[in-house]
């Protein structure tokens, strides 16, 4: 059985999905937008093209590179995701943004995706895509009698509303425009992920907690497979990174990806204004999602900064001693097992799928989402309890060992063979 793989990034997930079924020899075609193709022509015209507005071409096109399977598997357009980088530079509330992403996302990407998926039909069995990018090629797939293999990395669209929606209740000063043209598009964009859902013969979770946010939205969850996500190898010197008390330096805590009101950024702002931070420091990596209001008169003890290459960022968690995660709402959050594979103990919330694999005191903390006095209270207990801190590295490299890439790969490809066998395809 051979399948397109249909997705406009090309995140870790999606390669490791891709090489699952690349090494199983089910791979006919990856379909993207944007990958690194050094050589291509249409990379060199990009070049030109963002140099007036200052966009580090060779910098993205790290993020975008292909390492998980052959680059010549791959066919991609990559000018949806040309305009929605340069939208995100120009744009200053997101709005624009938004309206790009819709068009590069849900129409044009989809679109390409369809035609691309009819003019191989001889050569492609299935389907494999992810949520809200893939209800037009989910039906034509149909329409050849295709199988169609549903990825969903977070929990139900309707599910993650509701709970953002408290946040600004709450916290009004966190609604910003592009958050408004968010709300405007929600039922919307609910329910084309509904009819995506609907047309799969089989769904793909990353987690208990992602499977069971679909179970309130009557929706089939029966054909629901559950494989979380693998970890990184494990960093051999895992152990010895980070800081002690003996090197005089504050205890280094670290967050990376987008400071956002869904990964609680707000709460861990909150939180740290009430611990003692003479001898600690945070630093943030990633994209800001929180309003302006909300980062004046921050503490010195923070730095704030753009997100970095992975390879960097790796080393960064190395050196770090403990990665906080406190997300109000994530399928897995892969942060906390990258953390885990270079020796760094989380701490993270009861609404992280990843929180499976947390032994609160021993690799990390659980906390309850929200609770900024809970966040700050384990915060402080590592500052004052830095040598325990230290002691927890080699738990997390023991947890990133127990599931690896390897492993979910595996267990991938047995769970899609099993699942089409018991919707009558043959893989």
């Amino acid at each position: 059985m051979q399948f397109l793989l249909s997705h406009p990034g090309v995140a870790p997930f999606v390669q490791q999905v891709g090489r699952a079924l690349w090494e199983a020899n089910m791979l006919g075609k990856f379909a993207t937008t944007l990958v690194d193709r050094p050589n291509a022509n249409w990379r060199k015209i990009l070049s030109q093209l963002v140099e007036p507005i200052n966009i580090d071409v060779d910098r993205q096109f790290q993020r975008r590179s292909i390492q998980e399977f052959p680059l010549e598997l791959v066919v991609n357009n990559p000018w949806g995701e040309v305009a929605n980088l340069i939208a995100r530079k120009i744009d200053r509330d997101g709005s624009f943004s938004d309206f790009i992403w819709e068009k590069a996302k849900l129409g044009w990407f989809v679109n390409w995706a369809t035609r691309l998926l009819e003019k191989n039909a001889r050569n492609i069995d299935a389907v494999y895509g992810y949520e809200c990018c893939n209800l037009k090629v989910f039906t034509k797939a149909k329409q050849l009698n295709k199988a169609c293999v549903y990825d969903v990395p977070a929990p139900e669209h309707d599910f993650v509303h509701q709970i953002l929606q408290a946040e600004l209740a709450k916290f009004p000063q966190l609604r910003t425009p592009y958050r408004q043209k968010v709300e405007i598009k929600h039922k919307e964009r609910t329910k084309l992920r509904r009819e995506e859902w609907n047309l799969a013969d089989i769904v793909i979770a990353n987690s208990e907690f992602t499977k069971q946010s679909y179970a309130s939205a009557d929706l089939d969850i029966s054909k629901v497979m559950v494989i979380p996500y693998g970890a990184p190898p494990p960093r051999v010197d895992g152990a010895l990174g980070g800081t002690t008390k003996s090197d005089q330096q504050p205890i280094r805590f670290l967050w990376a990806g987008t400071f956002s009101i869904r990964k609680g950024a707000h709460y861990l702002l909150e939180a740290w204004k009430q611990v003692n931070s003479a001898n600690a420091n945070l630093r943030v990596l990633g994209a800001m999602g929180l309003p302006e209001i909300l980062l004046q008169d921050i503490p010195d003890s923070i730095t704030i900064s753009g997100t970095v290459p992975r390879s960097q960022l790796y080393e960064i968690y190395h050196q770090a001693d403990i990665f906080i995660f406190p997300t109000l709402c994530d399928g897995f959050g892969m942060v906390v097992t990258e953390a885990f594979a270079q020796g760094l103990p989380v701490i993270t919330t009861d609404r992280a799928g990843a929180s499976d694999l947390i032994e609160h005191g021993k690799n990390g903390f659980i906390i309850p989402a929200g609770d900024a006095l809970a966040l700050a209270e384990i915060i402080e207990w590592c500052i004052t309890h830095r040598e325990k801190v230290k002691a927890m590295r080699q738990s997390a490299l023991d947890t990133a060992a127990q599931w690896q890439w390897s492993d979910y790969r595996v267990k991938l490809v047995e769970s899609i063979k099993h699942g089409l066998e018991k919707t009558g395809h043959k893989p």
